[in-house]
């Protein structure tokens, strides 16, 4: 288990200055006097460069190897992040955000990589290591985003982010990593079905997860809850997620198919988005169900480019296709969706959007059909 820290560590920083904003909108909007749809770009900016900028990964994997590439591009991401959150103007905020998103982008597309070189055996495992710091990151930005605002403000609280998360990139930094040959150069598998077929149904999954997080905390403040409690429920969202990642990594190499463990999320997805949507009471329960789906789909679909494709140049070039594509569409939901609550009034219609799209997801994840091969050796 010792081996699988490091990528744990990396793992927690990749989500703060992300879904961390989430509970802090309504503030940064009051204080940069800017709309619903304006805010939402802090989330969908991000987002959007994690799939645009994740095809720089493979020439960096050939040039510098893994580890030199995550720990570069997240130091740049984080202390480009420091300067971002004392920037006065909303423009050069939003601005200063694209690097982060760069960085971010680069580190998350090479990290089954070195699952493939360091966890071969167990590569949901692996897998699972570093979706459960991403969980661990994102449940911890999200419980201390509203304390934090309270007593310093939302510029200190995305300073407290990116110090934090450079402390924890540096012993990747100065970790011996494991020595491998440059791959070769894979071609992007633009023609093959299951590529794309993965892009789909991780863009409908982190639509569904970057979605609620941008607007969970705002719907419920609109409802009459305060900003504290209704920040609770995306803590609690993110926090039974990582529960059920971890779940899921134990046991999805020796248990059941990818496509089951799919299925299962997905269901527990379209109910959870359906009930909030309908306000039915049991917001607490609700958010805990959808951590559940989310949880348990996160790891698994990260886990699908190890299955699909043989050697590390083959697994970045689909985890670029999927991730690449996947961010890229499912960026556009923050901004998207609260483009909608502002041209309707109520969140009702961006609520029912992310419903319908948990109904995509189930349907997109019947047509699954990988086998997972834990024994294949890295190239």
């Amino acid at each position: 288990m010792r081996r699988l820290l490091p990528l744990f560590a990396v793992g927690l920083v990749l989500r703060p200055q992300i879904v961390g904003v989430g509970p802090l909108l309504p503030r940064i909007e009051s204080s940069l006097h800017i709309s619903h749809g304006v805010a939402g770009l802090l989330a969908t900016i991000p987002v959007f460069c994690m799939g645009v900028f994740a095809p720089l990964a493979p020439p960096l994997l050939r040039r510098f190897g893994s580890g030199a590439a995550i720990g570069a591009s997240l130091g740049l991401a984080l202390a480009v992040g420091v300067l971002r959150a004392v920037l006065p103007d909303a423009a050069l905020v939003l601005v200063f955000t694209v690097p982060v998103g760069v960085g971010i982008a680069v580190a998350g597309t090479l990290l089954p990589v070195v699952v493939r070189e360091e966890h071969a055996e167990r590569p949901t495992l692996g897998t699972g290591a570093y979706t459960a710091g991403i969980n661990v990151g994102a449940t911890i930005a999200t419980v201390a985003a509203a304390p934090l605002a309270v007593l310093f403000g939302w510029r200190w609280t995305l300073v407290v982010y990116s110090l934090v998360s450079l402390a924890l990139v540096l012993p990747w930094v100065l970790r011996r990593h494991t020595a491998a040959e440059p791959p070769p150069r894979a071609p992007l598998p633009l023609r093959e079905p299951l590529a794309w077929l993965l892009a789909g149904v991780f863009a409908l999954q982190s639509i569904l997860f970057y979605g609620f997080n941008a607007w969970l905390a705002d719907v419920y403040v609109e409802r009459g809850w305060s900003d504290t409690r209704a920040g609770g429920l995306v803590a609690l969202f993110n926090g039974v997620a990582l529960a059920l990642g971890v779940a899921t990594a134990l046991l999805a190499d020796r248990l059941g198919s990818r496509r089951a463990f799919l299925l299962f999320g997905a269901a527990a997805s379209v109910a959870s988005g359906t009930l909030v949507a309908a306000d039915v009471r049991g917001a607490w329960a609700w958010a805990a169900l959808l951590g559940v789906g989310t949880g348990v789909i996160f790891t698994i679909v990260m886990t699908l480019p190890l299955d699909a494709a043989e050697g590390r140049a083959e697994i970045a070039a689909y985890s670029t296709v999927m991730l690449g594509v996947g961010y890229a569409v499912s960026s556009l939901a923050p901004t998207a969706l609260g483009a909608v609550r502002d041209a309707t009034g109520t969140f009702t219609a961006p609520l029912s959007i992310l419903a319908v799209d948990a109904l995509l997801l189930f349907l997109l994840s019947a047509g699954v059909r990988v086998a997972s091969s834990p024994a294949r050796a890295g190239r």
